[in-house]
C-alpha cells in the first residue's frame, strides 16, 4: 500500500515517523513523507520520498511552544502562521495525498483529515502525548484542579471548541471548494469520519503512560516508535575524550525549543554544574551557541545518537519532548525535565511521577537554586537512578513501531 504521512512540528513530530516509516516500508509498503523543507534531508537520506509543504518550521515551534504559551495564545497563533502561506500550504496536503491509499498524521497536521474526507482515504491519527477526553486527568494544557472527572473532561471539550472556532474559520472556505460541506459552530469531527472512530496511535509507552480506562478499542497505546541507531555511527575523538577523562556527565538538550531567554538559561546551567562539581555534554538543537564560552567541564556536541549518548551519561535533562524523554527513560538514567510549553510539562510530570527523575522545572522559573537542587537529587537519590534503570529495561523490551505496524494492518485488513 502507499502511505502518506504528514508531519508538521519540530523533529520529534517527524523523527518517529522516520521509524514507523522504516519499519512499513520493511513489510513493502510505499511511504511519503510531507513535512517542511528543513526536514527534507532527513527524510530522503532514510529513503522515504518527500513531499514539499510550505511554512516555517521554526518559527511554528516559536508561536505554539515558546514559553509557557497558553491555550488562548496557541489559538490565537494559527492563522498569524497559516495566512501567510495558506494557499500553498493546503496545496501541499492536497497534492502529497494524492495518489495515496491511506494517510497518517500528527496533532498539526490533522488538517489532513479534511483531504481524506474528500479522497475517502483511510486515516490514522498519531499523537505523542494523550489528546483524546478522559475523566482521569485534564487536557496538558489545563490547570490540574481537584475537580475530579467532570473538570478533567471539560478541559479536552474547551480544547475542542478553541481548535474548531480556530479551524473553521481558517478552513470553511476550503472545505467548500473541496465539495465537502462546512464545519458548524462549537463542531469537532476531528475523531471520526463518516460516522466511524478514527484510529488513533498513541507513539508512547503504557509503562509510562498507561492508557485510560475510558479510551476505546480504536485508542491505541503502542509503546514509543524508536529510530535505531547507525551501527556504524562512531563518535568523534574529542568527544570520545571527554566522556573518558572523568565521571559521568549530565546531557543537557533543548532540541527544537526556540523560546525563552537562552543566555540566561545557560549561564544557570553552568553555575549550578560549578556548585555541584558535575560535568556536561551540551546539546544547543535548535539554538546558536555563537559568541557563548563554555566552561572547561562543559563540551557542545553535535548530532549525536541518544541511543548511543545517554546510557553514559549521569542524568538526561532536556526540554520534556516526548521523543528526547523515551530515549532519556530507555536509557535507564535519571531525568532532569525543564518544560517551555506543548507537552513537555506532561512528560516531565510522568518521570517525576514514576520516581525516575525530579520534579520539572518551568524554563521561566530556573534559577540556580533550584536546578543545583535537581542535580544533586540525581547525584544522591540511588533509588532513583535504580528506579530508572528498572524502568528503562522494561522500555528497551517494547517495540512500539512493530506494534504500531501491526495496528495499522490490521485496520486496513491488510494480510502478510
Amino acid at each position: 500500500m502507499k502511505f502518506v504521512i504528514i508531519a508538521i512540528g519540530s523533529r520529534g513530530d517527524v523523527q518517529p515517523f522516520l521509524a514507523l516509516g522504516k519499519g512499513l516500508k520493511e513489510k513493502g509498503h510505499h511511504i511519503r513523507i510531507c513535512a517542511m523543507d528543513v526536514f527534507q534531508k532527513n527524510i530522503e537520506q532514510e529513503g522515504f520520498e518527500y513531499a514539499y509543504m510550505a511554512g516555517d518550521a521554526r518559527k511554528i515551534m516559536l508561536r505554539l511552544i515558546g514559553n509557557r504559551v497558553t491555550p488562548l495564545e496557541y489559538f490565537g497563533s494559527l492563522p498569524d502562521l497559516l495566512n501567510p502561506v495558506k494557499t500553498e500550504f493546503l496545496k501541499n496536503i492536497e497534492e502529497a495525498c494524492q495518489g495515496m491509499d491511506a494517510v497518517l498524521y500528527s496533532t498539526l497536521g490533522s488538517v489532513a483529515y479534511h483531504v481524506g474526507e474528500k479522497l475517502g482515504l483511510p486515516c490514522f491519527r498519531c499523537f505523542f502525548a494523550p489528546q483524546d477526553p478522559t475523566v482521569e486527568f485534564p487536557a496538558m494544557t489545563a490547570p490540574t484542579l481537584l475537580y475530579g472527572g467532570w473538570y478533567n473532561k471539560l478541559t479536552y471539550k474547551c480544547g475542542d471548541i478553541l481548535w474548531s472556532h480556530a479551524t473553521r474559520r481558517l478552513l470553511n472556505s476550503w472545505r467548500t471548494q473541496m465539495g465537502l460541506r462546512k464545519i458548524k459552530p462549537f463542531e469537532f469531527p476531528y475523531r471520526k469520519m463518516n460516522g466511524k472512530p478514527i484510529p488513533t496511535l498513541y507513539a508512547y509507552s503504557h509503562i509510562l503512560a498507561p492508557k485510560p480506562k475510558d479510551y476505546g478499542e480504536h485508542q491505541y497505546v503502542t509503546g514509543f516508535w524508536i529510530k535505531e541507531m547507525n551501527q556504524d555511527w562512531t563518535p568523534d575523538e574529542k568527544l570520545q575524550q571527554f566522556l573518558d577523562r572523568g565521571t559521568k556527565p549530565i546531557y543537557i538538550g533543548f532540541g527544537s525549543t526556540v523560546g525563552g531567554n537562552f543566555n540566561r538559561t545557560l549561564k544557570i546551567i553552568f553555575e549550578s554544574l560549578k556548585k555541584t562539581g558535575q560535568r556536561a555534554v551540551l546539546s544547543a538543537g535548535w539554538r546558536n551557541l555563537d559568541g557563548i564560552d563554555l566552561p572547561t567541564n562543559v563540551m557542545e556536541i553535535g548530532n549525536v545518537p541518544h541511543e548511543w549518548l545517554f546510557p553514559q551519561m549521569l542524568a538526561v535533562s532536556h526540554h520534556g519532548g516526548a521523543g528526547t524523554t523515551a530515549a532519556g527513560v530507555r536509557a535507564g538514567v535519571p531525568g532532569i525535565i525543564v518544560p517551555f510549553g506543548g507537552d513537555q510539562l506532561y512528560w516531565g510530570d510522568r518521570v517525576y511521577q514514576m520516581g525516575i527523575g525530579t520534579k520539572p522545572i518551568w524554563c521561566n522559573e530556573l534559577s540556580v537554586e533550584n536546578y543545583t537542587k535537581a542535580i544533586q537529587d540525581v547525584v544522591d537519590n540511588q533509588q532513583m537512578k535504580d528506579r530508572a534503570s528498572i524502568v528503562g529495561a522494561m522500555l528497551r523490551s517494547e517495540n512500539g513501531t512493530a506494534n504500531a505496524i501491526a495496528v495499522i494492518e490490521n485496520e486496513l485488513n491488510i494480510n502478510n
